[in-house]
Protein backbone atom coordinates (compact mmCIF):
# COMPACT_ATOMS: atom_id res chain seq x y z
CA UNK A 1 0.00 0.00 0.00
CA UNK A 2 1.26 3.45 -0.95
CA UNK A 3 1.27 5.86 1.98
CA UNK A 4 0.58 9.60 1.84
CA UNK A 5 4.25 10.55 1.73
CA UNK A 6 4.83 8.27 -1.25
CA UNK A 7 1.81 9.74 -3.03
CA UNK A 8 3.13 13.26 -2.47
CA UNK A 9 6.55 12.33 -3.84
CA UNK A 10 4.99 10.66 -6.89
CA UNK A 11 2.80 13.71 -7.51
CA UNK A 12 5.81 16.03 -7.29
CA UNK A 13 7.81 13.92 -9.72
CA UNK A 14 4.94 13.78 -12.24
CA UNK A 15 4.41 17.52 -11.94
CA UNK A 16 8.11 18.16 -12.53
CA UNK A 17 8.07 16.01 -15.68
CA UNK A 18 4.98 17.82 -16.96
CA UNK A 19 6.59 21.24 -16.42
CA UNK A 20 9.83 20.17 -18.12
CA UNK A 21 7.87 18.67 -21.02
CA UNK A 22 5.78 21.84 -21.42
CA UNK A 23 8.76 24.18 -21.59
CA UNK A 24 10.68 21.78 -23.85
CA UNK A 25 7.79 21.78 -26.34
CA UNK A 26 7.50 25.53 -26.08
CA UNK A 27 11.22 25.96 -26.68
CA UNK A 28 11.25 23.57 -29.66
CA UNK A 29 8.27 25.23 -31.30
CA UNK A 30 9.59 27.39 -34.12
CA UNK A 31 7.91 30.66 -34.99
CA UNK A 32 6.88 31.25 -38.61
CA UNK A 33 9.42 33.34 -40.57
CA UNK A 34 8.75 37.06 -40.82
CA UNK A 35 7.41 38.10 -44.22
CA UNK A 36 9.87 40.86 -45.05
CA UNK A 37 7.94 42.08 -48.10
CA UNK A 38 10.87 41.89 -50.52
CA UNK A 39 8.57 40.96 -53.40
CA UNK A 40 7.00 44.43 -53.25
CA UNK A 41 10.15 45.50 -55.11
CA UNK A 42 11.01 42.97 -57.85
CA UNK A 43 14.58 42.91 -59.13
CA UNK A 44 14.48 40.05 -61.65
CA UNK A 45 15.89 40.76 -65.10
CA UNK A 46 13.17 41.04 -67.73
CA UNK A 47 10.50 42.35 -65.38
CA UNK A 48 8.54 45.24 -66.91
CA UNK A 49 5.60 47.53 -66.11
CA UNK A 50 3.70 49.90 -68.41
CA UNK A 51 2.02 53.00 -66.97
CA UNK A 52 -0.48 55.54 -68.20
CA UNK A 53 0.86 58.97 -67.28
CA UNK A 54 -1.48 61.95 -66.96
CA UNK A 55 -0.15 65.37 -66.06
CA UNK A 56 -1.18 68.99 -65.77
CA UNK A 57 1.42 71.75 -65.82
CA UNK A 58 0.73 75.39 -64.91
CA UNK A 59 2.98 77.98 -66.60
CA UNK A 60 4.80 80.26 -64.13
CA UNK A 61 4.22 83.37 -66.26
CA UNK A 62 0.87 82.93 -67.99
CA UNK A 63 -0.67 80.80 -65.18
CA UNK A 64 -2.34 78.77 -67.91
CA UNK A 65 -2.39 75.01 -67.73
CA UNK A 66 -1.49 72.34 -70.26
CA UNK A 67 -2.38 68.64 -70.10
CA UNK A 68 -0.18 65.79 -71.26
CA UNK A 69 -0.95 62.09 -71.68
CA UNK A 70 1.52 59.38 -72.61
CA UNK A 71 2.77 55.92 -71.62
CA UNK A 72 5.95 54.93 -69.79
CA UNK A 73 7.48 51.45 -69.79
CA UNK A 74 10.06 50.48 -67.17
CA UNK A 75 12.15 47.40 -67.94
CA UNK A 76 14.79 45.77 -65.73
CA UNK A 77 17.22 45.21 -68.57
CA UNK A 78 20.27 43.84 -66.73
CA UNK A 79 22.25 43.90 -63.49
CA UNK A 80 25.80 44.74 -62.48
CA UNK A 81 27.95 45.45 -59.41
CA UNK A 82 28.11 49.10 -58.39
CA UNK A 83 31.04 50.89 -56.74
CA UNK A 84 30.02 49.42 -53.37
CA UNK A 85 29.99 45.90 -54.88
CA UNK A 86 26.21 45.73 -54.58
CA UNK A 87 24.00 44.01 -57.16
CA UNK A 88 22.35 46.85 -59.06
CA UNK A 89 19.54 46.75 -61.61
CA UNK A 90 19.69 48.81 -64.81
CA UNK A 91 16.19 50.10 -65.55
CA UNK A 92 15.49 51.20 -69.11
CA UNK A 93 12.58 53.64 -69.37
CA UNK A 94 10.72 54.02 -72.63
CA UNK A 95 8.09 56.57 -73.65
CA UNK A 96 5.17 56.25 -76.07
CA UNK A 97 3.50 59.59 -76.73
CA UNK A 98 0.37 58.23 -78.44
CA UNK A 99 -1.17 54.99 -79.66
CA UNK A 100 0.36 55.27 -83.13
CA UNK A 101 3.93 56.11 -82.07
CA UNK A 102 6.72 53.65 -81.27
CA UNK A 103 8.43 53.09 -77.95
CA UNK A 104 11.59 55.20 -77.70
CA UNK A 105 14.20 55.21 -74.94
CA UNK A 106 13.66 58.08 -72.48
CA UNK A 107 16.29 57.58 -69.78
CA UNK A 108 18.10 55.06 -67.60
CA UNK A 109 17.41 54.59 -63.90
CA UNK A 110 18.92 52.16 -61.40
CA UNK A 111 17.76 50.28 -58.31
CA UNK A 112 19.15 48.33 -55.37
CA UNK A 113 17.32 46.03 -52.98
CA UNK A 114 19.17 45.37 -49.75
CA UNK A 115 18.18 43.42 -46.65
CA UNK A 116 16.56 46.55 -45.19
CA UNK A 117 15.85 48.99 -48.05
CA UNK A 118 14.58 49.30 -51.61
CA UNK A 119 16.42 52.16 -53.33
CA UNK A 120 15.88 53.76 -56.73
CA UNK A 121 18.09 56.24 -58.54
CA UNK A 122 15.91 58.63 -60.55
CA UNK A 123 17.64 61.32 -62.62
CA UNK A 124 20.84 60.64 -60.63
CA UNK A 125 19.04 61.15 -57.29
CA UNK A 126 18.79 58.17 -54.94
CA UNK A 127 15.56 57.66 -53.00
CA UNK A 128 14.71 55.07 -50.35
CA UNK A 129 11.40 53.86 -51.72
CA UNK A 130 10.65 51.10 -49.18
CA UNK A 131 12.06 49.65 -46.00
CA UNK A 132 11.85 46.04 -44.85
CA UNK A 133 9.98 44.49 -43.24
CA UNK A 134 6.95 46.25 -44.70
CA UNK A 135 4.83 47.10 -41.67
CA UNK A 136 2.00 49.58 -41.31
CA UNK A 137 2.99 52.90 -39.70
CA UNK A 138 6.72 52.27 -40.13
CA UNK A 139 8.50 55.44 -41.26
CA UNK A 140 11.91 56.41 -42.66
CA UNK A 141 13.82 59.19 -44.39
CA UNK A 142 13.19 58.83 -48.12
CA UNK A 143 16.02 61.29 -48.81
CA UNK A 144 18.52 59.48 -46.62
CA UNK A 145 20.97 59.05 -49.52
CA UNK A 146 20.59 62.41 -51.27
CA UNK A 147 20.97 66.11 -50.47
CA UNK A 148 17.32 67.18 -50.81
CA UNK A 149 16.73 67.39 -47.06
CA UNK A 150 14.97 64.99 -44.74
CA UNK A 151 11.59 63.74 -45.94
CA UNK A 152 9.58 61.29 -43.87
CA UNK A 153 8.01 58.41 -45.79
CA UNK A 154 5.42 56.22 -44.07
CA UNK A 155 3.48 53.02 -44.70
CA UNK A 156 -0.18 54.03 -44.45
CA UNK A 157 -1.42 50.56 -45.38
CA UNK A 158 0.24 47.20 -45.99
CA UNK A 159 -1.12 43.98 -47.49
CA UNK A 160 -4.47 45.46 -48.52
CA UNK A 161 -6.26 45.05 -51.84
CA UNK A 162 -6.35 47.89 -54.36
CA UNK A 163 -8.13 48.27 -57.69
CA UNK A 164 -6.86 50.43 -60.54
CA UNK A 165 -7.75 50.41 -64.25
CA UNK A 166 -10.12 47.47 -63.62
CA UNK A 167 -7.27 45.42 -62.15
CA UNK A 168 -7.45 44.28 -58.53
CA UNK A 169 -4.23 43.56 -56.65
CA UNK A 170 -4.63 41.46 -53.49
CA UNK A 171 -1.62 42.72 -51.53
CA UNK A 172 -0.49 46.32 -51.84
CA UNK A 173 1.55 48.73 -49.73
CA UNK A 174 0.65 52.43 -49.64
CA UNK A 175 3.62 54.75 -49.09
CA UNK A 176 2.80 58.33 -48.15
CA UNK A 177 5.81 60.46 -49.03
CA UNK A 178 4.51 63.97 -48.48
CA UNK A 179 1.24 65.67 -47.52
CA UNK A 180 1.61 69.39 -46.85
CA UNK A 181 -1.25 71.83 -47.38
CA UNK A 182 -1.00 75.54 -46.73
CA UNK A 183 -2.99 78.65 -47.67
CA UNK A 184 -1.03 79.22 -50.88
CA UNK A 185 0.51 75.82 -51.66
CA UNK A 186 -0.20 72.12 -51.82
CA UNK A 187 2.46 69.40 -51.88
CA UNK A 188 1.48 65.75 -52.00
CA UNK A 189 3.32 62.59 -53.02
CA UNK A 190 2.42 58.91 -52.64
CA UNK A 191 3.20 55.57 -54.25
CA UNK A 192 1.43 52.21 -54.12
CA UNK A 193 3.29 48.93 -54.56
CA UNK A 194 1.93 45.44 -55.27
CA UNK A 195 3.63 42.16 -54.46
CA UNK A 196 5.61 40.66 -57.38
CA UNK A 197 4.91 43.74 -59.52
CA UNK A 198 6.40 46.82 -57.87
CA UNK A 199 4.92 50.29 -58.17
CA UNK A 200 1.39 50.27 -59.58
CA UNK A 201 0.38 53.87 -58.85
CA UNK A 202 2.07 57.20 -58.19
CA UNK A 203 0.63 60.65 -57.51
CA UNK A 204 2.69 63.81 -57.26
CA UNK A 205 1.33 67.32 -56.72
CA UNK A 206 3.30 70.51 -56.13
CA UNK A 207 1.34 73.68 -56.83
CA UNK A 208 1.15 77.31 -55.74
CA UNK A 209 -2.27 78.88 -55.34
CA UNK A 210 -3.91 82.23 -54.76
CA UNK A 211 -5.92 82.73 -51.54
CA UNK A 212 -8.98 81.99 -53.69
CA UNK A 213 -7.62 78.54 -54.43
CA UNK A 214 -6.74 79.26 -58.06
CA UNK A 215 -3.53 77.48 -59.08
CA UNK A 216 -0.88 79.82 -60.49
CA UNK A 217 2.05 77.45 -61.05
CA UNK A 218 3.18 73.92 -60.47
CA UNK A 219 2.60 70.37 -61.64
CA UNK A 220 0.19 67.52 -60.91
CA UNK A 221 0.77 64.08 -62.41
CA UNK A 222 -0.04 60.42 -61.87
CA UNK A 223 1.28 57.01 -63.00
CA UNK A 224 -1.34 54.24 -63.26
CA UNK A 225 -0.40 50.68 -64.17
CA UNK A 226 -1.75 49.29 -67.45
CA UNK A 227 0.10 45.99 -67.78
CA UNK A 228 3.14 44.07 -66.52
CA UNK A 229 5.13 40.95 -67.18
CA UNK A 230 8.48 39.17 -67.17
Amino acid sequence: MINNNSMKKLFCILSLFLIIGFYSCKKDKTLPPVNMGYNYFPINIGHWVIYQVDSIVWDDFTHKSGTFHYKIKELIESEYLDNSNRITQRIERYIKRNDTSQWTIKNIWHSNRTASTAEKVEENIRFVKLIFPTQKSSSWNGNGFNTLGEQTYKYSNVDVSYTINSQTFDSTAFVLQKDEKYAISNDYAAEIYARNIGMIYKRYTSVTTKPTGEITKGVDYSYSIISYGN
